[in-house]
């Protein structure tokens, strides 16, 4: 019943790349992509686009201090 009311977005796994991502998120919020990236040492555009997508973290504005003012993830 659950799945049908939030649709497909909750029926597939969550991948170890995407895991260690919300790790991070989580562990360090808030934090910007940038910062994700020098932790991990790769790319992380597409897991952070796959966890906005099912909700798992939320965009809480952009960091001023930084130049080009980046989005903060929470």
């Amino acid at each position: 019943t659950v799945a049908q009311i939030n649709g497909d977005k909750f029926l597939k796994r969550l991948s170890t790349a995407t895991l260690e991502t919300l790790a991070i998120i989580a562990y360090k919020q808030p934090i910007t992509k940038g910062e994700i990236e020098s932790i991990r040492g790769v790319n992380c555009d597409y897991t952070v686009q796959k966890l906005l997508e099912k909700e798992l973290i939320v965009i809480t504005g952009r960091n001023e201090k930084l130049p080009g003012q980046p989005l903060v993830y929470a």
